[in-house]
C-alpha cells in the first residue's frame, strides 16, 4: 500500500510540474520576433511608429507617397479652374526623410515645406496660411491652401495625378 501511495504522490508531482512547464513555455512573446525599425516600439503584435513612419515594421517613410510631379488643376475661390502642376520632393540635407518641399507652378512659383504623417502632410511654417496635403491613393494628391491675402480669404484647391 505504501508503494502505491508513493507512486501516486510522485506521479501527481510529476504531472503538476510537467503541466506548469508546458503552460509557461506556450506563452508567446511576439515582440521577440517583430523588428520595429526607425524608432518604432513593439506593443503586443504591432509596431507603434513615430511620426513620419508607417508600415508593419515602421519601414516606410510617410513622405514617399507624396514624392513626384503631379499634373492636374487648381481652383481659387470662384475663379475658373486652371491647368497646373506641382513638384513634391525631399529637402536635401534634412536628417529625416519626412520633411518635403513643394513647388506649385501657378503660385509665383511658391515653395512650401512641411512634414508628412501617414496620408496627410501639414505645413505649419507658413505664416497666415493653413496648408494641408492629402494622399488620395492611386498616385493622386490634393493640396488645400487657406490664407488671407490683402484682407480677403483665399482658398486654393489643387488636385493632381502623379506623372
Amino acid at each position: 500500500m505504501k508503494f502505491w501511495k508513493h507512486s501516486l504522490l510522485a506521479g501527481s508531482i510529476f504531472l503538476g510540474i510537467a503541466s506548469t512547464v508546458t503552460y509557461t513555455s506556450c506563452i508567446h512573446d511576439s515582440c521577440k520576433t517583430l523588428m520595429c525599425r526607425n524608432g518604432g516600439t513593439c506593443d503586443g503584435e504591432l509596431c507603434l511608429c513615430p511620426d513620419g513612419w508607417q508600415g508593419t515594421q515602421c519601414e516606410i517613410a510617410s513622405g514617399d507617397k507624396f514624392i513626384g510631379t503631379y499634373d492636374g488643376q487648381t481652383k481659387v475661390n470662384s475663379d475658373p479652374v486652371r491647368i497646373d502642376s506641382a513638384k513634391v520632393y525631399y529637402i536635401s540635407g534634412e536628417d529625416t526623410p519626412t520633411t518635403i518641399e513643394t513647388i506649385i507652378y501657378s503660385r509665383k512659383p511658391e515653395k512650401l515645406s512641411g512634414k508628412a504623417v501617414l496620408d496627410h502632410m501639414y505645413i505649419n511654417n507658413a505664416p497666415g496660411k493653413t496648408i494641408t496635403y492629402k494622399y488620395l491613393g492611386e498616385g493622386k494628391i490634393e493640396i488645400l491652401i487657406d490664407e488671407m491675402v490683402d484682407g480677403n480669404r483665399v482658398i486654393t484647391n489643387i488636385s493632381g495625378t502623379k506623372r
